[in-house]
């Protein structure tokens, strides 16, 4: 998906001029004018945009001097009545609070994904495709009505030949088709968007859209979640109070996932858990603790940690899933986020945002003042207040605050903000008297002794110790050659002189275009001169038009074959 084109294709028209009336419906025609695409829209939706203006407070999005602000339940709507793609795009964005802001964000994780099941026929041609097979010729048994029905697939219980009860998610038909196209045109729009709304050019919709595209393109390719899922297993094999569902890879392919079957209730359905006996407080030790795991001892974490994809199972333990949306902090990041959390335990704002800093990608349109006097006033805000201040929201602020200084993240650290918060929200959940900021003191302690422990220099140093020798060994050779080169005068500046011949070409390409046009432009007008007087003047017997003509057209024909070669490359 890196390399698509910008450019519409005749097999996405149909579809873009129906996201456009649906934007148009919900009240976002200026968005559309913007974008250059009201021609897209049929007649009668244009004349009916002419004498009906919805209030202010009743359209999808009004333009502002800092750009397009939109109603977050119109958007929420909106995307809703647009299908799995825009649904899975909503969700998405709404972990990106750093893009599209708090309450844009908080209002697209309602978003919910349940939707009609697919008929069974399609389920068994589905089956046969993939693994070769009717259901019913594999499982001893497989329950036609599925079990959960969500955008992108659909879940039924089965029984494997053993008696082990499986849940096989099956895709939905044809959605790997819809949500190519509608990426296509996602990169369409965010192109246009770059273009003619300069106010969005900081938030890169391009980018997001990139980000966006490689995360679901991975996501319905459900051999992807099941290695995500064993990789868990991996993290928390010595961990007995977590499990992860095993996958059953015999009857596992790009469209259907077969993993062990849960029998928990969700984190969040309190009235199931205490009919279970279980202790509340417990469940968010367990499952906050795997959480701070996954974050700092092996960076691999859940994208979405919310209550819905945690099961407390009826013996105590919490049973992980959905692991199509995973994120990763290498080491380097893990160690500066520690320093982070040092920071914000001793209050420490210069050094909470020095370490910030560090994470960030800057260019020359960052406002790096601005974003320091933002962090400023945010850790204030906890640090200095009545309140008990919350790590989790602090970074998960100030992270926000970056794009709206032209300061980006890496994409892994803006969800793990989110995930951050979203930890936090399942502890106040499970239990009210939650403290976040206590729970997370001693796992800091415990990651920070890792970090400088001597296993893990010694680790360190027997993974890079054939690096190392060979340096050394290197070392003396080098030495003697860099020495050798500056009594010869043979160190400089390494200059490509191909650069030079491409700048010379394009100069050149340059000038022949302003000589063809102005000998096109002198060519022209005798041209019309001899119109004027056809038939008074001949050469050889021909009318001096019909010589003059074809020199024209010959030479317009020269003049835009140079233009269409463009920059030289």
């Amino acid at each position: 998906m890196r390399g698509r084109s910008f450019q519409m294709k005749w097999a996405d028209l149909n579809r873009l001029r129906r996201i456009l009336i649906v934007v148009s419906e919900a009240g976002g025609g200026v968005l559309i004018e913007r974008l250059r695409l009201k021609y897209l829209l049929p007649l009668w939706h244009r004349i009916v945009g002419i004498f009906s203006r919805q209030p202010t407070d009743a359209r999808l999005v009004r333009m502002e001097t800092a750009g397009p602000i939109f109603s977050p339940v119109l958007l929420r709507s909106v995307l809703e009545r647009l299908g799995p793609t825009f649904i899975k795009l909503g969700q998405v964005l709404s972990l990106r609070a750093d893009v599209i802001g708090e309450e844009l964000a908080e209002e697209l994780s309602k978003l919910q994904s349940d939707a009609t099941p697919f008929p069974h026929e399609e389920t068994r041609r589905i089956f046969k495709e993939e693994i070769g097979r009717f259901p019913e010729e594999v499982f001893k048994s497989f329950d036609v009505k599925p079990v959960a029905a969500a955008s992108l697939a659909q879940v039924h219980r089965a029984l494997l030949s053993d008696g082990t009860e499986a849940a096989v998610k099956i895709q939905r038909p044809n959605i790997r088709k819809t949500i190519e196209q509608d990426i296509h045109i996602f990169y369409y729009l965010a192109g246009l968007a770059e273009r003619f709304i300069p106010e969005l050019q900081n938030y890169q919709p391009v980018r997001v859209v990139r980000e966006f595209a490689d995360w679901t393109m991975r996501e319905i390719d459900f051999r992807v979640e099941g290695h995500n899922a064993e990789r868990f297993a991996f993290i928390f094999k010595e961990n007995p109070q977590i499990t992860i569902p095993k996958i059953f890879w015999d009857f596992t392919t790009p469209r259907i996932l077969t993993m062990e079957f849960s029998h928990g209730v969700k984190a969040n359905d309190l009235d199931k858990i205490k009919a279970l006996g279980l202790d509340r407080k417990q469940l968010a030790t367990i499952g906050v603790d795997a959480l701070f795991h996954q974050f700092f001892i092996s960076g691999f974490f859940h994208a979405d940690p919310h209550p819905g994809n945690f099961f407390a199972m009826p013996d105590g333990r919490l049973c992980l899933h959905d692991f199509g949306m995973v994120g990763y902090l290498d080491p380097a990041t893990r160690k500066e986020l520690l320093s982070c959390l040092v920071c914000f335990v001793n209050k420490d704002i210069d050094g909470f945002t020095k370490h910030i800093l560090h994470m960030a990608l800057i260019d020359v349109k960052s406002d790096v003042g601005g974003f320091q006097k933002d962090v400023a006033g945010i850790l204030s805000e906890f640090f200095f207040s009545d309140r008990r201040p919350s790590v989790a929201w602090a970074f998960f602020r100030v992270i926000n605050r970056g794009a709206q200084n032209g300061i980006r993240f890496p994409g892994d650290l803006a969800l793990f903000g989110k995930a951050l918060v979203t930890t936090e929200s399942m502890g106040l959940t499970l239990q009210p008297e939650f403290d976040f900021n206590k729970e997370l003191e001693p796992f800091v302690k415990r990651a920070m002794m890792k970090q400088f422990s001597p296993a893990k220099a010694l680790q360190s140093v027997e993974a890079d110790i054939l690096d190392y020798v060979g340096f050394i060994k290197e070392l003396p050779e080098r030495m003697q050659n860099v020495l050798i080169k500056l009594e010869k005068g043979e160190i400089g500046i390494k200059f490509d002189t191909n650069d030079l011949k491409e700048i010379e070409r394009e100069f050149d390409r340059q000038n022949d275009l302003r000589i063809l046009g102005i000998v096109l432009t002198a060519v022209f007008f005798g041209m019309l001169g001899l119109l004027y007087l056809e038939g008074t003047r001949t050469f050889l017997g021909f009318s001096l038009s019909a010589l003059v003509v074809p020199l024209f057209v010959v030479l317009l024909a020269w003049f835009l074959v140079r233009l269409r070669q463009g920059p030289v490359r």
